[in-house]
């Protein structure tokens, strides 16, 4: 069952069961309430002037990017022109006059968060025209690297998933330029070897996505900030895609894949199905099914192009024929199969609140049954 669609426990009073659109939708499908008062509780839950909330929301996150974006391009367009006092000046009024803003704001509003998310934001400009000026002679991974270790305290208090998002951008970008120019560059692994940062990177982020979901499963209202569900499928669908490419490397070019492609392709096949045995069985949640079904389906799909261009190298005019029938084949079937996974885990949801509300029955009458023997 799905972490955040889990049943709650039948012990609970009904003033600690919290109200929320899968509990609604489950009285439904079991024929508690009908249409007419799932209707009005879905009306209650979430209003229809709930969108002037989110469209506000969506403004302020879009305006804080334009302003972000518009004082990097400011310096790189004028950089002939700025002082270095002028440079280094303005960044750091910048940089306090946001921490100033999430100060007066508060960490627990929108606007708050964001201001600090320009702080963070500021620190990488800062870095960078730090090693422009002085000409540090720096690598660009440093660069990345100490970015993200000044701002992870900032991410740690923020108890924000967009700032832990920017936090992992960062640390991604630090470990993909660090395997390039050091251990690559530096002979230390040969060329054949430089692919193995892909399943890394799916290595950590997959821990990255471990511990989200592990915290997400606590009651306590620390971690509230990452029970929605974006927060898990924008880790998950990077990682299938590192998971992917050397899969498809190895599909697309035999001839030129080496070691390095070869472990990634193996860590890439018993990734795709931990994740979807997770999904599947622990905690039940389709979208995430979606994705990794999707992941699949390119795997199939280019393995099956490869195979026709091989056999009907000769027939161009038959194998895109062919091609067109076994795309259309395979998205059919797929589809067809996540319909089956949709009504699976609706059935298994159902049968679970029946299972609850017996139990709960049973506990009820087994301590009236008690009571009446102990008067």
């Amino acid at each position: 069952m799905s972490t955040t669609d889990q049943i709650e426990d039948p012990q609970q009073s009904l003033d600690q069961i919290p109200a929320t659109r899968a509990l609604i939708d489950q009285l439904y499908s079991c024929g508690k309430i009908n249409r007419q008062a799932r209707n009005a509780a879905l009306q209650h839950l979430t209003p229809h002037t709930q969108w002037g909330i989110w469209a506000s929301r969506l403004l302020l996150a879009l305006g804080v990017c334009l302003v972000l974006s518009g004082v990097i391009y400011f310096f790189a367009f004028n950089w002939a022109k700025l002082l270095p006092a002028h440079k280094m000046g303005g960044i750091q009024f910048a940089i306090i006059a946001s921490i100033i803003a999430a100060c007066v704001c508060r960490l627990n509003r929108l606007s708050g968060q964001l201001a600090l998310i320009s702080a963070s934001v500021f620190v990488g400009v800062f870095l960078a025209v730090f090693g422009q000026i002085y000409q540090t002679g720096a690598d660009a991974y440093q660069l990345f690297m100490v970015w993200s270790l000044l701002i992870l305290g900032w991410t740690i208090l923020s108890k924000f998933a967009a700032h832990w998002v920017l936090w992992l951008v960062v640390f991604n970008v630090f470990l993909g330029l660090w395997w390039e120019q050091v251990p690559t560059a530096r002979s230390w692994i040969g060329p054949d070897w430089s692919p193995l940062i892909l399943p890394l990177l799916a290595c950590f982020n997959g821990l990255v996505l471990c511990t989200r979901e592990l915290l997400s499963q606590r009651s306590a209202s620390a971690y509230d900030w990452l029970s929605a569900k974006w927060t898990r499928w924008i880790i998950l669908i990077p990682i299938l895609t590192l998971l992917n490419i050397p899969i498809l490397l190895l599909i697309v070019s035999p001839d030129l894949a080496y070691e390095g492609v070869f472990i990634g392709s193996f860590v890439g096949a018993i990734g795709h199905i931990c994740v979807y045995v997770y999904y599947r069985k622990i905690v039940k949640d389709i979208w995430s099914l979606a994705a990794i079904t999707i992941s699949a389906l390119i795997i199939v799909e280019i393995l099956t192009i490869r195979v026709l261009f091989e056999i009907l190298m000769d027939e161009e005019e038959l194998g895109v024929l062919l091609m067109g029938i076994v795309t259309i084949g395979i998205i059919t079937g797929f589809t067809m199969y996540l319909r089956y996974l949709t009504r699976t885990l609706q059935h298994e949801k159902n049968a679970s609140v029946t299972t609850a509300s017996a139990k709960s029955t049973a506990t009820r009458v087994i301590t009236e049954d008690t009571g009446a023997s102990n008067d």
